[in-house]
């Protein structure tokens, strides 16, 4: 949250988080189209993450997975939002 403007909030329980897309943090406008993008840039980089709501992702992760597969998760959604920022 603290790396991209675009983020507005990441809020949840346990595993379930959501992360919130926004145009600016000050704003807090919701961005759609953005989460749309992060969505399909997840997706071709081989992690599904689920819509959720007009502009949030919702990560519901597996019960079993290891510290690895959270690493691995991460980097693909850091590199899934850099991309859908500059518009790749």
């Amino acid at each position: 949250m603290r790396k991209y403007d675009c983020i507005g909030d990441v809020r949840g329980m346990g595993m379930m988080i959501g992360v919130e897309f926004v145009t600016d943090k000050a704003s807090r406008k919701e961005d759609p189209e953005l989460r749309e993008r992060v969505e399909t840039a997840c997706f071709e980089r081989g992690l599904i993450v689920l819509g959720c709501g007009p502009n949030s992702i919702r990560w519901s992760p597996p019960l079993i997975l290891t510290t690895e597969n959270v690493d691995v998760a991460l980097e693909i959604f850091d590199a899934a939002v850099a991309a859908a920022v500059a518009g790749d």
